[in-house]
């Protein structure tokens, strides 16, 4: 298990931020590659001005959120694609729980 999770974000929009139709919220998991992904290798893939926010496996899982193992998006490096996580709710939490839940990671 990673002892951290990082997020793409963009100034002034909510970091945790759930979309219609998403089941979990993307992450990467640094550690889960060789050598270990760094911020600078994550957003060089990403939109100009994005930064990145970082959260340990325990403030994620403090809130019955879960990570799991889903494959990135088939446009990102291989590297990318290897680490890419999902931040989804626990068995039996309802949607609203969900999201109130990915907002107090902000």
């Amino acid at each position: 298990m990673p002892s951290s999770v990082m997020r793409v974000m963009t100034i002034g929009f909510p970091i945790f931020q759930l979309r219609k139709g998403e089941l979990g919220t993307s992450v990467f998991d640094p550690d889960s590659v060789s050598p270990p992904l760094s911020a600078e290798e994550i957003l060089v893939n990403f939109r100009a001005g994005s930064e990145i926010a970082v959260r340990t496996i325990e403030e994620v899982q403090s809130l019955n959120l879960v990570i799991e193992v889903v494959e990135g998006a088939s446009e990102l490096p291989m590297r990318l694609r290897e680490a890419h996580r999902e931040i989804r709710p626990a068995t039996n939490m309802t949607r609203g729980e969900f999201k109130a839940a990915l907002k107090e990671l902000e």
